[in-house]
């Protein structure tokens, strides 16, 4: 048959097959998809004996692209040479539950039977797509207790699909709905109660499943399917170096993305579940769709300039069809959006170095008649005042110190105060302050009034690193004037409270956010296997939060967390000196594994060692220095652990493991002891989750040798 025009969709899997062309056929098979899109050429459409697609040929004619055809929508499955496309056709199908469409592998009826496979490991072997759904759930869609937990045992998403089309459409589309986005479970209720009434009227027949061109552009396959919809993007697309989560958001991701929040909200999740992703999508919407004649621009921000260029860079490549958004965004760091409040009414905003803070604090000292010492001081003023805002000597005197070891009474709580009092008199003579200042003092201008938010919404990633200073910041940036309360759609936090390695986790409502009612979970790892992530998790076990924070209970954060794919957990081993754990890493080196080896170490010292080892051993390994940025054209590349934070790989390889955990330093650390234990288990469970597919840990049990 011959077409004139044609709507495209792309599916992940004609990604992944055209990945695995060399690059002329990769150049071909986008010129002529491209050329498809512009309605150039005449295509004939060639039906499949047997299976239903339809495929055409490229220009060299070698190869097949294999299509779902739905009237004027060409669905693009697959590409490949001439019979081993064929062969994929005969192997995969295209199932409708309602208004969930899912590409599934068949037995191939042509094949021999296949011989058995060994059962999965259990430790490698992911939780099903209901395992984590409570029994309550189930019994909302009529689904007895037995079968609910039958269901709960269904090992994935195939077996899944493969079992529900025996069950009636309500149930079924429900069953695939909790499956799917559990947290959407009102919207799911009403549509099978509304079902069921339809199926019970004998007037009327009950309605049909949506036509599948109709389907696919539903939130619930927005993971499976994608309709570029105008040629710029679909351009972007076809570009062979282009990443998946671009386009391809989970429902979960993709309905908080699109979420119409009457307040400030919350995501958190696991590492690996896309929460930077749905923040750089937000971001976007917010621009493109939420406030789009909003003069103000968007702020994406971080705590750290290094992940700031990280998601300057990401924003980049997801709106390199609509370059024009990006005029429209802001991608700050806390401390600069700080800056730029108080820049804007020309007050001091200078951040001050480390050598004009060592200066305001011996200046400040002086005044110590308790003889505490700097890093007491320091860690009061961030541990209470800044923590608990209390920024005056009255407020610093009734402010509660439950989070500290020392104890004070009134009198040298008057004491201590005048040496805070004195530093940050000292910070302001130098013409400006440290991030706690810079936020305070942008925090008062806009709260006052004195200066209106310079921001329509504010998306803030790594939440959980962000001080009580920031914090503020952030509820002052957004706040409406009028009511107090934050402007719909304006805040979104993300992030993860067991990735905490800066700051004491610090209770929202207290710095001005209120999320209750709009904190939601993710729970899909996209990144690393199943065995690498329970791993992780088994670092952090004891992990405690204190009463107050928002995130005593993020036990909750691993309830029904689960990596899609499965695989072992990491590998341990133990060299009796450094020169052979050099040798052995080396070998890992040598790996002709595609993509980058991390390797993380506990301390820049051992880092710059084992750097220097493996130069010996004819390698050249790249260090990361805290504002580098990671190419996937790296190697072999070496950083710290805490360096790690936003960095992912293929391989990942934490070494000098005995380092692990760091002893609290005493009166010497600005943190105190239970914030350092914390925060030193993170640093396992951080590291480990860098890894996709392949995770060692190793040690030296005699590391001065």
């Amino acid at each position: 048959m011959t077409l004139q025009h044609l709507d495209l969709a792309m599916t992940p899997s004609m990604y992944q097959a055209l990945t695995k062309l060399d690059f002329s056929s990769q150049r071909d098979v986008n010129r002529t998809l491209s050329q498809i899109d512009k309605d150039l050429p005449s295509l004939h459409l060639h039906k499949l004996q047997g299976v239903p697609f339809v495929s055409f040929g490229i220009s060299s004619g070698a190869l097949r692209v294999i299509c779902k055809r739905e009237g004027n929508l060409l669905i693009l499955l697959h590409v490949d040479q001439h019979d081993a496309a064929y062969a994929w056709a005969r192997r995969h199908k295209v199932v409708q539950i309602g208004r969930y469409v899912r590409l599934l592998p068949q037995a191939d009826p042509d094949a021999a039977d296949a011989p058995p496979t060994l059962p999965e490991n259990a430790w490698d072997a992911p939780q099903g797509p209901l395992a984590a759904i409570p029994l309550k759930h189930f019994r909302r869609f009529h689904i007895e207790e037995a079968a609910a937990a039958f269901l709960r045992t269904v090992p994935n998403e195939q077996t899944l699909v493969e079992l529900l089309v025996c069950f009636k459409d309500p149930q079924a589309e429900a069953l695939m709905g909790l499956a799917t986005d559990p947290e959407d479970l009102q919207r799911l209720e009403l549509a099978f109660h509304d079902a069921l009434r339809a199926l019970e009227d004998a007037a009327q027949p009950p309605p049909p499943p949506p036509p599948l061109a109709q389907a696919l552009q539903d939130r619930a396959n927005a993971a499976e399917f994608f309709i570029p919809g105008n040629d710029a993007l679909l351009q972007s697309l076809l570009k062979p170096d282009f990443d998946l989560w671009r386009v391809f958001l989970h429902p979960t991701q993709r309905r908080l993305v699109e979420a119409d929040f009457k307040g400030a909200a919350k995501v958190t999740g696991g590492p690996g579940t896309g929460k930077t992703v749905l923040a750089l999508h937000r971001v976007r919407y917010l621009v493109e769709r939420t406030f789009p004649d909003d003069p103000r621009p968007v702020l994406l921000t971080v705590f750290s300039r290094v992940l700031a260029a990280e998601l300057q860079r990401n924003l980049a490549l997801l709106c390199e069809d609509r370059p024009d958004l990006l005029q429209r965004v802001h991608v700050r760091t806390l401390t600069r959006a700080a800056q730029d409040v108080l820049d804007s009414l020309h007050r001091p905003s200078a951040f001050l170095d480390a050598a004009a803070v060592d200066a305001a604090w011996e200046d400040a000292l002086h005044l110590d008649a308790l003889g505490f010492g700097r890093a007491f001081y320091e860690a009061e003023r961030d541990q209470v005042v800044a923590r608990l805002g209390a920024w005056t000597e009255p407020a610093y005197l009734t402010a509660p110190r439950e989070a500290r070891d020392k104890r004070l009474d009134r009198l040298k709580k008057r004491q201590v105060w005048r040496v805070l009092a004195a530093f940050e008199d000292a910070l302001r003579r130098a013409g400006g302050g440290d991030t706690h200042a810079l936020a305070r003092d942008a925090t008062d201008l806009l709260t006052t009034g004195a200066v209106a938010s310079p921001y329509a919404a504010v998306v803030c990633d790594e939440v959980q690193d962000t001080s009580a200073a920031d914090l503020r910041l952030l509820a002052a940036l957004t706040r409406d004037p009028a009511t107090g309360l934050t402007r719909p759609n304006a805040l979104l936090l993300v992030g993860d409270p067991y990735q905490s390695l800066y700051r004491r986790p610090v209770a929202l409502a207290r710095c001005g956010v209120e999320v209750r009612g709009r904190a939601h979970i993710l729970k899909r790892n996209y990144r690393t296997t199943e065995g690498i992530r329970r791993a992780a998790i088994q670092a952090v076990l004891g992990v405690t939060f204190d009463p107050e924070e928002d995130d005593a209970q993020s036990a909750s954060t691993f309830d029904g967390y689960t990596s899609l794919r499965p695989g072992p957990p990491p590998t341990t081993h133990a060299f009796p000196t450094p020169e052979a754990e050099a040798d052995w890493i080396a070998l890992q080196a040598r790996d002709p594994a595609p993509g980058p080896l991390l390797v993380l170490t506990r301390t820049q010292s051992w880092r710059d060692a084992l750097a220097d080892r493996l130069r010996t051993r004819g390698l050249t390994p790249r260090v990361l220095e805290s504002r580098d940025l990671m190419s996937n054209d790296d190697g072999l590349v070496l950083c710290t652990l805490h360096r790690s934070k936003g960095l992912e790989a293929p391989r990942v390889l934490i070494a000098g493991a005995h380092q692990l955990p760091q002893p609290w330093p005493g009166a010497h650390a600005k943190v105190d002891k239970s914030v350092w234990e914390r925060q030193e288990k993170c640093l396992l469970y951080v590291g480990m989750t860098r890894a996709r597919d392949w995770c060692a840990v190793s040690s030296v049990t005699a590391p001065n040798t």
